[in-house]
């Protein structure tokens, strides 16, 4: 006997209607964010049954900058991009770059600056800086109260400035150095570990001076190991001080050290493993007078990422392109996102943690 076709029939279900507890169940198994946003934005009853407060952790977004527009990569494993718009208050910032959770944008009319996040359209102004700052990049930003900035004075005199968040003023340490290229550095409990490289290229790897955050005098120097090196990275992980470095640009091969601090007795230790870790760096090749950043994020904190491992967006021999680095295996693969290809000029280039919070 053959079976006729089923009818189907409009719903009359009231998705609106849905048990609270039962909607917060549900969102929390949606692993992307993007999935979340379209959760909460059904009705009113799903967006309070969801909380932005418990939205899904993410793997960094790599950013960039076009037409007043942002280009994110949303998924470092299916390498898809998406656009969003740039909300109408933030137009007429100067993005810097990003840190963490937040991007850092200053207001050239009166030399202000924000933290601030594309996804809420939050704002959070900081303290103004001194008149005398010109350039400003990005050290360390893991909050809104522990911000770390390199700035430089808008006549150079072979010096930098180490501007650190305190309450509502900046607390401001003067280093002079002469031929200032590339800067390497991090903060941890009231110290800076910093890098001077001298070069954009090859070059033998240099000391590293720990500076007193607060009086600017150079508390220890640790003599670096030995071998040449594209770039090295001063990255605070953890409660560890960890110094990677780039061998070679095209090859993308790295080595991993730990500090064992100990004052004079001081050295570094070489890495096999970090464990869980990720490790995400920055453009080594953005701009002169970079200042080379890391951070890291723990795997088992978000689903489906896989932990040992190095995130750079660099240059390769099909451009500028993204790749991961196996510290296990020694290996880069070659993340095709051929939409990443374009005029660096274009990129801001830096590594965003979407987050709703």
């Amino acid at each position: 006997m053959q079976q006729l076709p089923c009818k189907m029939e409009k719903s009359n279900v009231d998705w609106s209607g849905f048990p609270s507890d039962l909607l917060f169940v549900i969102s929390q198994r949606l692993s992307e964010l993007s999935d979340f946003i379209r959760f909460r934005s059904v009705c009113k009853n799903w967006r309070l049954s969801a909380p932005r407060s418990v939205s899904p952790p993410q793997l960094p977004w790599l950013i960039k900058f076009y037409c007043m527009k942002i280009t994110y990569v949303s998924s470092l494993s299916s390498c898809k991009d998406l656009i969003i718009e740039v909300p109408q208050m933030v137009k007429k910032m100067k993005w810097i770059g990003a840190g963490k959770t937040y991007i850092l944008a200053c207001d050239c009319e009166n030399n202000s600056v924000s933290l601030m996040n594309p996804l809420t359209d939050e704002e959070h102004p900081l303290p103004p800086l001194p008149e005398y700052i010109c350039t400003i990049k990005p050290v360390r930003i893991s909050s809104k109260d522990d911000i770390t900035l390199l700035c430089y004075p808008k006549k150079i005199f072979g010096g930098v400035f180490f501007c650190r968040i305190d309450g509502e003023r900046w607390s401001i340490v003067e280093c002079k150095r002469e031929s200032i290229l590339t800067i390497s550095c991090t903060y941890y409990q009231g110290m800076y570990f910093v890098i001077w490289g001298s070069s954009h290229g090859r070059e033998m790897a240099q000391p590293t001076e720990i500076i007193n955050a607060t009086t600017g005098q150079v508390v220890a120097v640790i003599n670096p190991p030995p071998g040449i090196v594209d770039n090295e990275y001063m990255v605070e992980s953890s409660g560890e001080i960890l110094r990677v470095q780039l061998l070679h640009h095209f090859g993308h091969s790295f080595r991993i050290y730990l500090l064992d601090y100990g004052g004079s007795n001081s050295r570094w230790i070489q890495l096999r493993s970090i464990g869980d870790r990720i490790l995400f760096l920055a453009n080594p090749w953005l701009r002169p007078n970079s200042c080379l950043y890391g951070f890291t994020l723990r795997s088992c904190n978000i689903n489906g990422s896989k932990g040992n491992c190095i995130y750079l967006f660099a240059y390769g021999n099909d451009g500028h392109c993204l790749y991961r680095y196996d510290i296990e295996d020694n290996t880069a693969e070659l993340l095709r996102m051929s939409s990443l290809r374009v005029s660096i000029a274009t990129f801001l280039g830096d590594w965003f943690v979407p987050s709703l919070h």
